[in-house]
């Protein structure tokens, strides 16, 4: 080979060199990134799920059945904050005294509620405990309402379907005060589906 032809290779692999180095260190800063996005968390940061169920008393001992309405939002990894509406409705039995047979009332029981909840950040399989509390508003067909605090402790399960689908199942334990006084249990037992809005 001429010195001209071997010059003008060298000057041409020098040419090149630089723009084959950028093209590497620009291939690797893509992956890197790739890598630190991907996360494997398939939990979206805002939720609203939509469930149905009945809601059982101690004092009426009758299943109402009921729908909820509850939005989260991820506050950590593992900790998320809820808002939520239920709303149950049905036929109790009450005796009036002891000498007069029992009758039959119809009762709505709505509530709304604000809480937190820990789950395990696992990728598809989340259980989960939480804490909430709000206000509960009962009305008797006899015209009798009153409004009263709740606190309710939430455990369930949310099942990912896709990146924007959940099936919850949840059993909700509520503390309902009394018009007179005093505190009644009730337990929330619903399944729903949840979409990442």
């Amino acid at each position: 080979m001429s010195r001209p032809t071997v010059a003008l290779a060298a000057l041409c692999a020098l040419t090149l060199l630089p723009t084959v180095a950028h093209a590497q260190r620009d291939d690797r800063r893509v992956r890197t990134v790739r890598i630190s996005i991907n996360r494997g968390d398939r939990a979206s940061d805002r939720e609203i799920t939509m469930s149905v169920g009945a809601l059982r008393s101690n004092d009426d001992d009758v299943n109402l059945p009921m729908a909820a309405l509850r939005a989260d939002w991820r506050v950590r990894r593992w900790l998320r904050s809820e808002f939520g509406v239920s709303y149950a409705t049905g036929s109790t039995e009450r005796s009036e005294n002891s000498t007069l047979p029992v009758s039959a009332r119809t009762v709505q029981i709505a509530t709304t509620t604000v809480g937190l909840r820990a789950e395990l950040p696992s990728q598809v399989f989340r259980p989960y405990v939480g804490v909430a509390a709000g206000l509960a508003l009962r009305y008797e067909e006899d015209g009798a309402q009153y409004v009263r605090t709740t606190m309710a402790f939430p455990a369930g399960v949310r099942l990912s379907l896709s990146d924007r689908v959940a099936l919850r199942a949840e059993a909700r334990f509520r503390f309902d005060s009394r018009r007179s006084g005093g505190e009644t249990v009730r337990v929330e037992q619903t399944g729903g589906l949840s979409v990442a809005f």
